[in-house]
Formats: structure tokens, sequence, C-alpha cells
């Protein structure tokens, strides 16, 4: 399974692309279900031309069929998050404003997708899935080289609570 991170300099943005692609079995599996489905419903219909139309049916399926992939645009006011982010892995865009963020952390919840989180007074957002530690890692530390008096506001507002997470990725401030 292909699997790509890159991190973007921007002239005004920090633009990071992740994905994954299906393994072939799976692209296969994907081209071959809408298949089955052609023949079944086809052959009444379309009789002898039904598997041609199945077979192009089932081709137009596996080349779509590409995987889960996410890109996030950082800039001074917003996180914009573009791709695979819903649970239904549907197409999705979904926008954090800087000003609503405390904070930056890596999260792997149970039930839900690992990922970079931006923590908001209220909740928690996944801004970036499909990441491990030492990506969100990376992420973190490009959007500190950028926007600097951005990150330097979650710091300081960080330290004036005590459980609060910080950019260090977990390393909450200790009593």
């Amino acid at each position: 399974m292909a699997r790509y991170f890159e991190i973007t300099e921007l002239r005004n943005a920090v633009g990071v692309s992740v994905g994954q692609d299906l393994p072939l079995w799976g692209r296969i599996l994907i081209g071959f279900i809408p298949a089955i489905l052609a023949v079944s419903v086809g052959h009444t219909l379309l009789g002898s031309w039904v598997w041609l139309v199945a077979a192009c049916i089932a081709a137009i399926a596996f080349g779509v069929a590409k995987g889960s992939r996410a890109d996030l645009t950082v800039t001074n006011v917003e996180f914009v998050t573009r791709g695979n982010i819903g649970r239904r892995g549907s197409i999705a865009t979904h926008t954090v404003c800087t000003g609503d963020v405390r904070g930056l952390e890596f999260r792997d919840p149970t039930g839900q997708r690992t990922g970079l989180y931006a923590l908001t007074a209220r909740s928690q957002h996944c801004v970036l899935p499909f990441v491990d530690y030492s990506e969100s890692v990376r992420v973190i530390d490009a959007i500190q080289r950028k926007f600097r008096g951005l990150a330097e506001s979650w710091k300081i507002e960080s330290d004036s609570s005590e459980n609060f997470l910080t950019l260090g990725l977990g390393k909450g401030k200790s009593a």
C-alpha cells in the first residue's frame, strides 16, 4: 500500500498533503462489486451486451478508487482541511479559525481518526487525519516556523491553565 506525506511552505501558508492508496486487491474488489450489480441488473435489459457494460463499469470503478487523502492548508487566519475526512470517507472541507485554536496535538482516540487535532475552548477538531506522531511533530514545527506570532499566542494561553495541552504534543504543564 503506497503512502505519502508532504509539507510545502507556500508564500502565505503551510500546505500538508497526506494519504494512503488502496492496495491492489481493494481496488479490484471495488471494481468487481459494481460489475456484479451491472451483470445482475443488465442481463434482462441488455441481453448479450451486459458483459461489455459490466467490464466498463468495473474498469471505471477500479480507476476511480484511490484511497484516503487529506490536504491541510494553514494560514494566519484559518486551518482548512480537504479530503476524505468524514466517517464514511466522503470528500469534505472543514475549516477552523486560528483565533479559536488554543493548541495543536497528536491524538489516537479509540473509534475516531488518528491525526493532528486543533484544540479549541470547547472541543477538538481533527485538522489532519492519517498522520502519526512523528509526522504531527513535523507539521507543528512547520507551522511554528511560518507563523511565529500565532504559535507564541498558543503557548502564552496554555501557561494560564494547569491541564492545557500545547504545541508540545501532549506535554501539559505539570502542577
